[in-house]
């Protein structure tokens, strides 16, 4: 399922229609009512079934469009009921919302909520706890951060998110610092000169113009754009200068954009190298 836009509960009027967008055949569309899914205190919404024309024959399958997800799928396929489905969405949508208590939370969660809540880029005052706890719990402050979610408490952002609630593994490195500021970013053997969020927010073109990188499709490629026309409304404009070479810079400083090896973009901090000009931030 993709994420809904907008997040408020969905009227029905407005549900039936993502529904007609997201079916496959809009025409057999025909709703479900479900009092549980539709007075849901999360994950609330309406459900539609539909019938699917496939190589063997006509298949039940459904609709989803609720405050947490929009989608569908086949019931055909895994013998899954329509109620079945609704349950198990409200389940997840209930946990994604729960209350964690104090007694799931180790001292690195702790710590790192505290700087998360408070808008801090890093943990600060590592004296009071040991070197491995301060990995983790910039790890896990780092992961908060990506989240997206800033108008939400650290909690309900580990609520979404469980893998950031397991035990850090014994030996593990989890963070390196930044070769430009020395603030930590996620470590990654194969990326040792990889820089943090804050210093890859700053790439810019050889003339200092803001500059963001993107992966062109699932199965690879780069693509850079000028980040003043991401938002802008008005159609992107592709930076080809840093999309052909893979050269960016930050604060004047000669840096590598390229895509990752298992997707996402990369930015790393060439050694020693600089502009002929030094830009501000």
């Amino acid at each position: 399922m993709k994420p809904p836009d907008p997040s408020l509960p969905p009227t029905y009027e407005e549900a039936l229609r993502i529904a007609r967008d997201l079916a496959r055949d809009p025409d057999t569309l025909i709703p479900y009512p479900h009092p549980g899914l539709e007075n849901a205190r999360y994950g609330g919404g309406f459900a539609f079934l539909e019938t699917i024309s496939t190589d063997r024959g006509d298949m039940a399958g459904y609709v989803l469009v609720t405050t947490t997800a929009h989608g569908g799928g086949l019931l055909s396929v895994s013998d899954d009921t329509i109620d079945t489905v609704i349950a198990e969405h409200l389940a997840r949508a209930e946990h994604a919302n729960r209350d964690i208590p104090d007694s799931e939370l180790s001292v690195a969660h702790r710590v790192a909520l505290e700087a998360y809540d408070f808008g801090l880029t890093r943990i600060d005052g590592h004296g009071t706890i040991d070197p491995e706890t301060a990995d983790y719990a910039e790890f896990v402050l780092i992961a908060l951060r990506r989240s997206g979610n800033r108008g939400d408490s650290g909690r309900k952002v580990l609520a979404r998110n469980d893998f950031l609630l397991q035990s850090p593994t014994a030996g593990r490195r989890y963070t390196q610092p930044c070769p430009r500021c020395e603030r930590p970013t996620i470590y990654a053997e194969r990326y040792p000169r990889a820089v943090c969020d804050q210093c890859l927010n700053r790439t810019t073109d050889n003339a200092g113009r803001r500059v963001t990188g993107f992966n062109t499709d699932f199965s690879g490629g780069m693509i850079a754009y000028y980040a003043d026309t991401l938002d802008s409304g008005s159609q992107r404009e592709e930076c080809v200068e840093v999309t052909r070479t893979g050269t960016c810079f930050i604060d004047g400083h000669t840096a590598t954009m390229r895509e990752g090896r298992f997707g996402g973009i990369v930015v790393e901090l060439a050694a020693g190298g600089k502009t002929r000009r030094r830009w501000r931030r």
